[in-house]
């Protein structure tokens, strides 16, 4: 076999990790299509779909690699999708580029291309469409890889690779990038043993915080209870590619598992070493305990006996989700991967190898088949309603003569479960000296009883068409007015847009 079939294998066999990003359509994930219109007009903090926090918010780094193909005139949504591509191709060549000089091209190859197919990165991109978390898994592999290269042989090119990276890990979520630096840190003082690039990753980290002191104040409530996301151990190590968990009241798909490969590959591993005690390098000896204690560590803060912990440090404040510590970690899960061929000989043959590859790939399959939809978003969405909870993708009004009948067709997403059924009411009024009157009035469940809003899915496209009947109208009127909005059918409370209005206007001919 070829001396770098292992690098070529990441490459083409990551093909199945990233294929589902070219499938027509866009997946419908927990983001929905926030990212593609924070993509268009990006800014220091998202603010479009997204409220604007230092810790947690998303910053423009996230969509640095889809500017030039939105200023080369790319559709939004394409330019994100080539986003998602390049966040796998970099993390499955960053993990190669890292353990290929520690543990051989085809142990490195494993690894690389099971980090591809981790299930927490499939849920990042294809359950929770996440542009700034799959940067960011992107990312760590370089870092590691150009902190190896400069511990190693002092590459000065490996030192600048690990310092762009923790800085761009800093301009696209500051809470994530801490857990990494702190994860970066350890790694070097731990199984480098090389304190300058500990210290390259500390200093770096230092220049990523400092640039973002004129956001310092920036700060939001988290859009969604950090105490309700904590997960119990059996969903972690579930094995099912499909199994749903609840979050907030509605079913969803797992984004955070560990992996059937990464949990098989890791106990064996462990064996391997304890059993063989003299030919083990101590160097793989140390990457595999951290390995496993940063795995150990970060499912204890993703279950809910860790809360008065993150309480007590105000870490609740940094990440959106307690599981989010795995992916700061995500480079260490598949190291164990990376030992076996190391560990056990017959695993570097090429019968055995090529089966190992072969199993990470029918593994992951369960989780590449993400809910597409074939709506094409416009540049800006039309409204955002409540707190970032109902995005309106589309609405468009006719007026219909001959039936004397109002018809709008609404396309929305809600971007976060809601505690609420809410109603729709769709009126039709006439202005009499400065008076509104209203001649037409619809009030229903926005798709009636059967799925109610409390049951949508974040993420997901739903379109329903409201049809007035105006022949009550005044004969021979000026224009309608139309009003469209959602309320709280216990109270009558309607829920507010972003811009304090509480309705969506449209004007009749």
């Amino acid at each position: 076999m070829p001396t770098r079939v292992g690098f070529w294998a990441v490459l083409l066999l990551g093909l199945f990790a990233w294929a589902p990003a070219l499938y027509p359509g866009y997946w419908q994930g927990w983001e929905g299509f926030a990212p593609v219109y924070q993509s268009v007009t990006p800014t220091a903090l998202a603010t479009v779909a997204a409220a604007p926090d230092l810790w947690r918010g998303t910053g423009s780094g996230a969509f640095l690699i889809a500017q030039p193909f939105l200023r080369l005139g790319v559709e939004p949504t394409l330019a994100i999708r080539i986003t998602f591509i390049l966040a796998f191709i970099l993390g499955g060549s960053g993990v190669y580029a890292w353990l290929a000089d520690r543990v051989g091209d085809r142990g490195a190859g494993l690894a690389g291309l099971a980090y591809m197919l981790l299930p927490i990165f499939l849920g990042t991109v294809y359950v929770r469409g996440s542009v700034s978390d799959a940067m960011m898994l992107g990312l760590t592999p370089l870092a590691l890889a150009g902190l190896v290269s400069y511990a190693e042989r002092r590459s000065l090119v490996g030192a600048a690779i690990a310092i762009l990276s923790v800085l761009w890990m800093w301009r696209i979520q500051a809470g994530l990038a801490l857990a990494i630096t702190i994860m970066l840190v350890l790694y070097a003082l731990i199984v480098e043993r090389n304190v300058l690039a500990a210290l390259i990753a500390a200093i770096s980290a230092a220049a990523g915080l400092a640039a973002l002191i004129p956001l310092w104040g920036t700060s939001s409530p988290s859009p969604t209870p950090f105490a309700a996301n904590f997960v119990q151990l059996y969903t972690l190590v579930d094995l099912g590619a499909g199994a749903l968990w609840s979050n907030g009241g509605v079913l969803e798909r797992y984004p955070f598992q560990i992996g059937l490969a990464a949990l098989i590959a890791g106990v064996f591993a462990v064996w391997g070493v304890t059993t063989r005690t003299a030919d083990i390098p101590p160097l793989l000896r140390r990457l595999l305990w951290l390995s496993v204690g940063g795995a150990a560590v970060a499912a204890l803060l993703s279950l809910s006996a860790s809360e008065p912990l993150w309480r007590l440090t105000r870490g609740d404040s940094l990440l959106t989700y307690p599981w989010q510590m795995l992916l700061a970690i995500a480079p260490l899960l598949v190291t164990p991967l990376a030992l076996l061929p190391a560990l056990f000989e017959e695993m570097a043959e090429a019968g055995y190898w090529i089966a190992l590859m072969a199993l990470i790939v029918l593994a992951s399959l369960g989780a590449t088949m993400p809910d597409y939809t074939q709506v094409r978003p416009a540049v800006r969405p039309v409204a955002l309603f409540g707190d970032n909870q109902i995005l309106i993708v589309s609405a468009h009004l006719t007026e219909d003569a001959a039936s004397s009948s109002a018809r709008l067709e609404v396309t929305w997403q809600p971007l976060r479960p809601l505690d609420v059924d809410y109603n729709v009411f769709f009126q039709a009024l006439v202005i009499n000296d400065e008076a509104e009157q209203v001649v037409a009035q619809l009030d229903a469940q926005p798709l009636g009883e059967a799925q109610p809003a409390t049951s949508w899915r974040p993420g997901q496209v739903l379109t329903a068409a409201y049809t007035l009947d105006l022949s009550a109208a005044p004969q021979g009127r000026q224009p309608l007015l139309y009003y469209f909005g959602y309320y709280d059918w216990r109270d009558g409370a309607r829920l507010p847009l972003a811009d304090n209005d509480d309705k969506l206007v449209f004007y009749g001919k």
